[in-house]
């Protein structure tokens, strides 16, 4: 990382001054080409995938310990429109951070825990796992009954936007937004998402192995009156699963929640609902 040859110069395709210093930007995009550069190559190893990793993660934040100025929580990145708001009201701009700094210390504490066995086992792991990014319907490269476990979570119809929240970390590592977005199953309309799911669990159903399971995350929407639990089953019965039982997590939002304008029990999803299936 302190090898990286930062060029001050450089200025991002698109407006990033309401969340940047200026040096933090040319760090950011002198990464950020490098890391294309890498991949386009085909000179990607383990340590730049490490480094992409934790510095998609730290782009913007609510601590000192992310590049951008103070921001709401990584786990979705604001419009800019949003972030300008958040400056005016907080009569804050973006301070220089060093990205190196930060991406040393992401990676301290990520590891601190992980044993050197620990680490000997998922470098084992890592050689035979399989990473797919494939239509959940249509899995080819999986082989037939070769899954013991299926931990999944659809979009829940149309509640979450998932290119925009992302739009950051697409931009980061140079991926078309508006390809993803197109092959994500987003709809209004129940009985559109019903038809999805359907042929999502014919194909669970050709991959789990017979006594397997199946763990489908969903929840519930439209303020409630929409539990798609209560959908999942049948789909899930429909195909051969045998279902197991519901585990229910009510959510006691944060405040976080509640800058967005969500309150307990009116808006976004209030409860997961994980529903266990056996073949």
């Amino acid at each position: 990382m302190n090898n990286l040859d930062f060029d001050y110069s450089n200025r991002a395709d698109i407006d990033l001054s309401m969340f940047y210093h200026p040096k933090t930007e040319a760090e950011i995009i002198s990464l950020r080409n490098y890391l294309i550069e890498r991949k386009r190559e085909n000179n990607e190893d383990n340590l730049d995938r490490w480094i992409r990793m934790v510095s998609t993660n730290r782009l913007t934040g609510h601590s000192t310990g992310f590049f951008s100025v103070y921001t709401l929580p990584p786990n979705q990145a604001i419009l800019p429109e949003r972030q300008i708001s958040i400056n005016k009201k907080r009569n804050q701009k973006p301070d220089y951070r060093k990205i190196t700094e930060r991406i040393l210390r992401k990676t301290k504490t990520l590891l601190q825990n992980v044993s050197q066995v620990e680490k000997e086992n998922l470098i084992l792991a890592g050689k035979t796992v399989k990473f797919l990014t494939k239509d959940a319907r249509e899995t080819l490269k999986i082989e037939n009954e070769s899954v013991n476990l299926v931990v999944t979570s659809p979009p829940f119809l149309d509640v979450v936007q998932y290119s925009k929240d992302n739009w950051l970390r697409c931009w980061f590592n140079n991926i078309d937004v508006d390809e993803i977005e197109n092959k994500i199953t987003m709809t209004k309309k129940l009985d559109d998402w019903c038809d999805v799911m359907s042929d999502v669990f014919r194909e669970l159903y050709r991959i789990t192995k017979k006594g397997g399971y199946v763990a489908f995350e969903v929840g519930e929407v439209r303020k409630g009156k929409i539990k798609l639990d209560e959908y999942v089953v049948p789909l899930g019965v429909n195909t051969g699963f045998e279902p197991l039982g519901i585990i229910i997590n009510l959510q006691e939002f944060t405040k976080t929640a509640n800058i967005w304008g969500i309150n307990n029990l009116e808006k976004g999803t209030n409860t997961n609902r994980i529903v266990l299936f056996q073949k």
